[in-house]
């Protein structure tokens, strides 16, 4: 092969267009250069599948072209450069082509907002919880992920799918309540029908029906008759029905944005109870009572320490 660059580089894009006879492409692969190329060009392929997980993929192969090029910069940088280019610009266009431009809404402890979807649903986030979406194709696919709780009103058409970590929901058009935090899944039905999914879990709830999930496990469905939207939405009351007490001092967090530290272990105990969503001291206050928890609490720097349990 010539020393010269401009040969080296057409020969590369002859090798890359598949262009050399087998007797040069078997003598160019067998060498130091070609055995490099090889990898990077089949790391490529990886790279380039699967596309959800592209932004990652694209991360990971700046790093990789970074360190290549300052490894081999003394010995063939043209060789590196140019492959490493090809590479960069491909996967580049592929991210690019293939992201999706959501559109996404967040809520800070202690504050509630609510959203107007493309299709005039409305969906009402809960405190500390996010919502994410596709706006451009949202009316033809209404797909959702929600992260935390909130309260969907659903007009009529395509189905309309919210997806969390712990399960997901499918509808026409209904309203209903969607809670997931920790590792459980929590959905009540107000209005029509809602398909809740989680791996073998398949179960259908209409109006005032409920189910919760616990670590992908079915915990239990109910039936009981609702409002047209839940308390936390119209009184401001928190609601929890058998959670663990772990999930009862997370929504405390939640709720007013405060910092919990406990010296004892809560994990086997579980709450039932509501709370106001406007008064910090009466919300820890009730929460801590059923387990008759000794505690401490400072407005100021919002600090809330559990000490004990109080003896009878």
């Amino acid at each position: 092969m010539s020393s010269n660059s401009e040969d080296r580089e057409d020969f590369l894009a002859k090798w890359l267009a598949g262009e050399l006879t087998p007797e040069e492409k078997a003598e160019f692969e067998s060498t130091d250069q070609g055995q490099d190329m090889l990898n990077i060009l089949n790391s490529a392929d990886k790279l380039a599948f699967p596309i959800y997980d592209v932004e990652a993929e694209l991360l990971k192969l700046k790093q990789t072209q970074s360190r290549q090029e300052t490894k081999v910069r003394s010995i063939t940088p043209i060789w590196r450069m140019a492959v490493a280019a090809v590479l960069v610009v491909g996967v580049s266009l592929v991210y690019f082509l293939t992201k999706p431009n959501y559109e996404v809404y967040e809520t800070p402890f202690g504050e509630t907002q609510a959203i107007t979807l493309p299709d005039n649903s409305v969906v009402t986030l809960n405190v500390s919880s996010a919502l994410k979406f596709n706006p451009k194709t949202f009316t033809e696919n209404r797909k959702l992920i929600l992260e935390g709780e909130a309260f969907f009103e659903v007009t009529k058409g395509v189905n309309f799918e919210v997806n969390t970590e712990e399960g997901k929901v499918v509808v026409m058009g209904t309203s209903f309540n969607v809670k997931q935090r920790q590792k459980n899944l929590e959905v009540q039905v107000h209005t029509g029908i809602v398909k809740v999914t989680e791996g073998d879990i398949d179960i259908v709830l209409n109006k005032g029906d409920g189910v919760r999930i616990e670590n992908g496990r079915l915990d239990r469905t109910w039936a009981k008759a609702v409002d047209e939207k839940p308390l936390w939405i119209t009184e401001n009351i928190v609601e929890l029905s058998d959670v663990p007490f772990s999930e009862a001092l997370e929504s405390l967090r939640n709720s007013f944005g405060i910092s919990i530290q406990s010296d004892i272990s809560l994990t086997s105990e579980r709450f039932t109870g509501s709370y106001p969503g406007d008064n910090v001291e009466v919300a820890i206050q009730i929460v801590l009572s059923t387990e008759k928890l000794e505690y401490t609490y400072d407005p100021d720097s919002k600090q809330l320490s559990i000490t004990g349990v109080a003896e009878n």
